[in-house]
């Protein structure tokens, strides 16, 4: 408890004007520590939009909302959050009403994986993984999406990845929930229209830090696939406010996208399973 009232009173120094003043959009950045999730920040930040940051490291948030409020002028919240832990993000959602903010948008980004033989890998490490990539999403989509539903406006995206496109071993139960995701997306995108939007973005390999978290070496086919960080992020943030289902990022990504229905599941995962292999 006290560590979470000294993160708040942190939060409460990063706000320009009035603590009760939502004048203008909020966006709740998930992830926002590192990778897309500071790309995300920056791009709605520079279209004036107000920011929750939210991730489990605080100091890099705090250093990018410094950079934020001074470069754009807007007002920025740093919640730290450890979204891969049960109850976090209904946790989340109403520290985020204690500070009066009524979020219009919803980035959906926070998430990791690990890579190995799914065997080896413990149910500890499984279930915190898809506490994060899969549990936490939903409830945070839910909760922000009824309010949106409610206000009849709102965008909410999701982050998922190619790998939701096939079964791929040695990342099973990380492709298995992007998969879920981009599932989830799609299908919102139909329930919730009009008002509210929800896109789904797929990127594939980014310069993120993610492989090296994951232990994952991507195939060296894999890599000429590889698009600036910022360069992703602006993709779903126009197809978010373009209001389209789902957008891939990169050329490469979509060519390999289109031949995934002409090859058999069950032959893709034998060819990534080699691929992992080598």
């Amino acid at each position: 408890m006290q560590n979470d009232r000294q993160s708040f009173n942190m939060t409460i120094g990063h706000f320009r004007g009035n603590m009760q003043s939502t004048n203008g959009n909020w966006a709740v950045v998930t992830g926002a520590s590192s990778g897309l999730g500071v790309e995300f920040a920056k791009i709605l930040a520079a279209r004036k939009i107000n920011l929750v940051l939210t991730a489990r490291s605080e100091a890099p948030m705090q250093k990018l909302a410094s950079e934020l409020i001074s470069t754009h002028g807007i007002q920025v919240s740093v919640i730290a959050s450890d979204l891969a832990k049960p109850g976090s993000a209904t946790a989340l959602r109403n520290r985020i009403d204690d500070q009066n903010i009524q979020p219009e948008i919803l980035i959906n980004n926070a998430g990791y994986g690990f890579s190995g033989s799914f065997q080896l890998q413990s149910v500890e490490a499984l279930n915190t993984m898809l506490q994060l990539d899969i549990i936490s999403l939903t409830e945070l989509t839910h909760l922000f999406g009824e309010r949106m539903k409610t206000a009849k406006r709102g965008h909410i995206m999701l982050v998922s990845s190619m790998a939701a496109h096939q079964p791929v071993p040695m990342l099973a139960a990380y492709s298995a929930s992007k998969a879920y995701v981009l599932s989830l997306g799609e299908a919102l995108h139909v329930e919730f229209a009009p008002d509210v939007n929800v896109t789904t973005l797929i990127p594939g390999l980014l310069n993120t830090g993610f492989a090296h978290a994951a232990n994952y070496t991507a195939p060296k086919a894999a890599l000429s696939s590889v698009i600036p960080t910022a360069e992703a992020a602006q993709i779903g943030i126009d197809a978010m406010f373009a209001r389209k289902p789902s957008v891939i990022a990169g050329t490469m990504n979509k060519i390999m996208a289109t031949m995934v229905p002409f090859v058999p599941r069950s032959t893709a995962a034998k060819i990534a399973f080699d691929m992992a292999k080598k």
